[in-house]
């Protein structure tokens, strides 16, 4: 696993090959994970003069906000912050993370949900709180990887209860043009013993607290060096 690790790294940014190294980052693929047009999405997300349609929000009994208002994993138009639904756009419970990333980081967020327990629904699986980065170029992805490693190693003192920090390296679809985009996201996940009831209540600290080590994590430098000590 180490050695699928380091080659995700790798060809995500083979100019700077320390990231290799990190040992908090972990090749974990997203299915299905596609885009319509990734292409004008980054190209809208820095442009404010662009026109913004309308976007199709539908909020389902379980707090999960796409297209069709369902539960589950489905279509959810792709926002921006210049979206005037953007704010709108994003599940409440998750959306300090994103603006840690977005405001704080200026990175770019493809995807994230606040997790939803699915109560009354037995053969659902819960989900579990996500955030999804699409960084802009390799330099931007070597920066972002290792500020995610800094903020895990601050969350690792102070995430108690129930909820884990994961991160993984992942890849993103065009399905216009075909092209593969490489991305990083972070996880809050049910810690190793307890079940989904303990973690999602716990999941509101959990949140305050990873905002906190994302807040802190972005103030430094650009050149700090990721927490396990590979220059990036």
């Amino acid at each position: 696993m180490r050695l699928i690790d380091g080659v995700a790294a790798l060809l995500a940014q083979p100019d700077l090959p320390p990231g290799a190294s990190c040992s908090r980052l972990h090749w974990r693929p997203v299915r299905p994970n596609d885009m319509h047009h990734v292409a004008a999405f980054l190209a809208r997300w820095d442009d404010v003069a662009v026109t913004r349609p309308p976007a199709r929000l539908q909020v389902s009994a379980h707090g999960n906000i796409n297209t069709v208002g369902l539960p589950g994993i489905h279509e959810a138009d792709d926002l921006d912050p210049h979206h005037p639904q953007w704010h709108e756009g994003i599940e409440p419970g998750v959306r300090p993370v994103v603006d840690a990333l977005t405001v704080g980081w200026n990175t770019v967020t493809y995807d994230s949900c606040q997790g939803h327990t699915y109560a009354g629904l037995p053969e659902t699986e819960p989900r579990f709180l996500s955030v999804g980065i699409l960084p802009r170029d390799r330099a931007e992805y070597a920066r972002t990887a290792a500020r995610l490693c800094r903020a895990t190693s601050r969350t690792e003192s102070s995430l108690t209860g129930a909820c884990s920090l994961v991160l993984g390296r992942s890849e993103l679809t065009c399905r216009t043009t075909g092209r593969v985009y490489p991305t990083l996201d972070l996880h809050l996940v049910p810690a190793a013993g307890t079940t989904p009831a303990e973690y999602f209540e716990d999941l509101a600290q959990a949140v305050h607290v990873l905002t906190e080590a994302l807040a802190e994590a972005g103030s430094a430098p650009r050149s700090t060096p990721c927490a396990c000590g590979g220059e990036q």
